[in-house]
């Protein structure tokens, strides 16, 4: 079986960024893993090719002083967040959790350290952040050949969640993307209760749903039930709702497997996902 050793969570600011911490620690204490919470704080350097020849060098210095004590503050609430949670957690009998802080441009970094992670885990954009969060996003699922796990904002702080994923769904469109989500969600399937196979009948996707449930067999996931979505709902609206039916507690899903065409047409059913959802979603690209 497939391991997840090594998961590193974004810890972009004190909101997703806790989200996002919480949800790694879930996996830590669950699935004994080790966990590095990457801070990135933002180089005001990196601004001056936008700005600089356009303004006065005075007016630069101001702009990257300014920038750098919003930098400063806002790493260290990051930080005092983190160790008010860490403080909280009862880390025994997980692989424990390092602290990495990094100055420079966060989708670059997260991409590279993305890389030698077994999952990267992560807060869904929400409006106060959609850009920069869509960009460190697909940083990690385009760049990294790793799973992303993308977890919604908590409304406010309390118990964090706990205990392993028992409900998991699975959509499954028999994309290249969704076979390898569903490779990188085995350690999570083991554990689990019950694996839902969502399909939405596509004309670009069509796939049954027997090899895939033959393959979970093989791998010794027993409880598999399957569902064909109607085709006339909206794909996105018509797989979360099913999400929210069968009680999952996560999501499996690839990630962009339409063509560019029928993103443009028909639009994203991954972008609808990443504003709608209320639960973790494991992706691949």
């Amino acid at each position: 079986m497939s391991a997840i050793k090594n998961v590193l969570a974004i810890v972009n600011d004190t909101s997703g960024g806790r989200a996002a911490l919480e949800s790694a620690l879930r996996l830590a204490k669950n699935y004994h893993c080790h966990v590095d919470a990457l801070h990135v704080r933002p180089d005001p350097v990196a601004g001056l090719p936008l700005v600089g020849e356009a303004m006065s060098g005075a007016v630069v210095d101001e702009m990257m002083e300014i920038a750098e004590r919003a930098a400063s503050a806002r790493s260290k609430d990051t930080r005092a967040m983190y160790d008010k949670v860490i403080a909280g957690a009862g880390l025994e009998d997980t692989g424990g959790v390092n602290w990495l802080e990094e100055t420079g441009i966060e989708e670059q970094l997260v991409a590279l350290k993305s890389c030698r992670a077994d999952l990267t885990l992560l807060a869904r954009p929400t409006p106060d952040n959609e850009t920069s969060g869509l960009m460190t996003l697909n940083a990690a699922l385009m760049q990294s050949g790793r799973p992303v796990m993308a977890t919604p904002p908590r409304p406010k702080e309390g118990d964090m969640p706990g205990g392993p994923f028992k409900r998991i769904a699975v959509f499954w469109n028999g994309s290249t993307e969704a076979s390898r989500a569903v490779a990188a969600a085995r350690p999570f399937f083991a554990q689990a209760d019950e694996v839902v196979v969502l399909r939405v009948e596509e004309e670009e996707w069509f796939a049954p749903t027997e090899d895939l449930e033959a393959y979970l067999a093989h791998h010794d996931v027993k409880a598999v039930v399957s569902k064909v979505l109607p085709r006339e709902s909206r794909t996105g609206r018509a797989l979360m709702t099913a999400t929210t039916e069968v009680g999952a507690d996560l999501m499996v899903m690839g990630a962009y497997t339409r063509s560019k065409l029928r993103q443009l047409i028909l639009g994203s059913v991954t972008g609808y996902v990443m504003h709608e959802a209320t639960l973790p979603v494991l992706m691949c690209h």
